[in-house]
């Protein structure tokens, strides 16, 4: 599935912090838009213009989710991630510009539904107002919004995804062709006591953070109950509910924790692990093995997944004769214009 039609329906899905971050304000041409200048918008469908600050948010908010990865966007990269964006932006345009055209009406219960669907992801009225005001954004321009992303939605359900089945026959396929995907990893239930030591600490402090875990270790020998002690003596945020950290499955846990753990038989106890968060004794409550989720369980979902791969793969064309239908005009700096038809 290609990064653009992945976007388009990011861009008709009505998810608010997309929407917020990146508002539709597209204006009419003829009109009086404040992207009346040409370098102040970065495309035109059809006489209605995309403003370049629309294009500038969504860069932004995708640019600071790599970053946080500790990818940066730069050079090329960028100017492909514009130009992707950009077609994006045309494309959710053309939709919504074949929605009307075709008729298309959307309920204003839906739109009030969605609306206190996003609301209800905060914890008071106030507190969405203040977020939706910090970015300058009113709660009529979100009606607007998820008005076009509903619009685009029954479009391309009445269009495309009515037209669209998924046999027994292919899902059963799907499942015997890609086991890997269904299966339940191992895992282990266990709990631990840590008593913190940085890695750059002084030999003296690692010293005193290594005989505290001795001497709990000691106690764990005399009998004590693990997960009283962990209440006592552990520094980890899992001590209140006794160093319980629930199961996890192999990758989850730093490599020297993994290995420790998954070694251990239910019942037993490690000897102390040190891992860069410091000395950790590790109890295994349960173990589970590798399993294979039935095909029973795994149906619905491989039915919507395939569902959606011919949805993406009928989507392309559908879009490309929009753009013979309508008029499309890019006007991005980098590549000083590029008309469509």
């Amino acid at each position: 599935m290609s990064y653009r039609f992945k976007g388009i329906m990011i861009l008709a899905a009505a998810v608010f912090m997309l929407s917020l971050a990146n508002p539709c304000t597209a204006e009419n041409a003829s009109g009086d838009s404040k992207a009346s200048e040409k370098g102040d918008y970065v495309a035109v469908v059809n006489g209605v213009k995309i403003p370049k600050k629309d294009l500038e948010r969504k860069v932004e908010l995708i640019k600071a989710r790599y970053a946080s990865q500790g990818m940066p966007v730069e050079g090329q990269r960028l100017a492909r991630l514009k130009e992707t964006i950009l077609d994006n932006l045309i494309e959710k345009e053309l939709l919504f510009q074949e929605s009307q055209a075709q008729g298309i009406e959307v309920d204003p219960k839906k739109i009030q539904k969605e609306l206190d669907n996003l609301k209800g992801r905060f914890k008071s009225e106030a507190d969405f107002q203040k977020k939706i005001a910090s970015m300058n954004y009113s709660e009529d321009l979100l009606k607007k919004q998820i008005k076009e992303n509903l619009a685009i939605r029954k479009l391309i359900d009445e269009k495309i995804a009515s037209k669209i089945s998924v046999s027994d026959e292919e899902i059963k396929d799907y499942y015997e062709n890609n086991q890997d995907e269904f299966k339940n990893p191992e895992k282990v239930h266990a709990r631990h006591i840590l008593v913190k030591s940085q890695q750059d600490a002084s030999d003296e402090k690692k010293a005193e953070a290594r005989k505290k875990i001795e001497e709990v270790q000691k106690k764990l020998e005399q009998g004590n109950d693990f997960s009283e002690l962990a209440k006592e003596y552990s520094e980890g945020p899992s001590s209140k509910k006794g160093g319980d950290l629930g199961y996890f499955s192999h990758g989850q846990m730093v490599e020297k924790f993994d290995k420790a753990a998954f070694a251990l038989e239910p019942g037993e106890t490690s000897d102390i692990v040190e891992t860069r968060f410091g000395y950790h004794i590790i109890k295994v409550e349960d173990k589970k093995s590798e399993s294979m989720k039935s095909l029973d369980k795994v149906r619905d979902s491989i039915r919507e997944n395939l569902r959606n791969e011919k949805l993406m793969q009928e989507l392309e064309p559908y879009i490309a004769s929009l753009k013979k239908k309508y008029p499309v005009e890019k006007n991005l700096p980098e590549t000083g214009g590029d008309k469509q038809q």
